[in-house]
């Protein structure tokens, strides 16, 4: 394998690239390709067997395209189809609920952890039964937050209809007394001011995307597939929905211009 090989990424819309940002901070030798599912989005109301598929549908491109290591930036998919895409393909798999769970646990002193996450990661359990297998004496509270990733890829982030659901969802963990608030939908990060706004200082936020990022720089290095281009990396962006509408929320998120976006047909 060339240690120049891309990272691959995807997630189902613009919330993955919270995660590419932290592999720009952490690993800017890296080339990135990322994979925006926005033509099947949102990903939380569908049937655990539909994410599955479209996870290794599209771990399966990500290898095709020569990666040399694909991080699932969802935590929806990485629930989902997590071990079915590792099955699928022969290049490493890794999601973001493991590593979320291992810095949940180290980021709380009291062991009681909140989650906020779509739909379909509340109802698999996934982080919940995951920080208790690491630390059965965490106490842990989920929150599906419905209507956040869609407003976010509306570019509706900073309205006052998000605001409001917002308070209406983080309301759930008034009274449970916890001190660590896990972002488990990779779109959450781009809330973090408003949120911790709510719950307050005394709860520290959890962001899976820094620990995620840093177990594929250790497997990198143990594989000795750590970039060692001397140039910057040239990054590449697929979608399956607009690609213009990505490539004007993505930047923003990025804070850089992107290069032209492909569209790929995803059935």
């Amino acid at each position: 394998m060339n240690k120049n090989a891309p990272l691959g990424l995807f997630d189902s819309g613009v919330g993955g690239l919270t995660v590419v940002r932290e592999v720009f901070q952490r690993l800017p030798r890296e080339k990135v390709i990322y994979f925006a599912d926005t033509g099947r989005i949102p990903y939380g109301p569908l049937p655990q067997e539909d994410i599955q598929r479209y996870t290794v549908q599209i771990v399966s491109f990500l290898q095709e395209r020569g990666a040399k290591l694909v991080i699932i930036a969802c935590n929806t998919a990485t629930a989902a189809g997590l071990e079915a895409a590792q099955e699928a393909v022969d290049i490493p798999v890794i999601g973001v609920i493991e590593p979320g769970a291992q810095l949940a646990l180290e980021t709380t002193k009291s062991k009681r952890i909140g989650v906020i996450a779509t739909e379909a990661t509340i109802k698999s359990g996934a982080y919940e039964r995951t920080i208790k297998a690491m630390d059965p004496e965490a106490v842990v509270f989920g929150q599906a937050c419905y209507e956040f990733t869609p407003l976010i890829e509306a570019g509706k982030k900073d309205s006052e209809e998000i605001a409001e659901y917002a308070r209406e969802y983080l309301a759930t963990f008034e009274g449970k007394d916890i001190d660590a608030l896990v972002y488990g939908c990779t779109h959450y990060p781009l809330l973090e001011e408003l949120v911790q706004g709510i719950v307050g200082d005394g709860v520290a936020p959890v962001n899976p995307a820094v620990k995620t990022v840093q177990i594929a720089e250790e497997m990198l290095a143990e594989a000795d597939l750590l970039a060692d281009r001397s140039e910057d990396p040239e990054h590449e962006y697929f979608v399956s929905g607009d690609p213009d509408a990505f490539a004007s929320l993505g930047s923003v998120i990025l804070e850089r211009p992107l290069p032209p976006v492909g569209k790929v047909e995803m059935k």
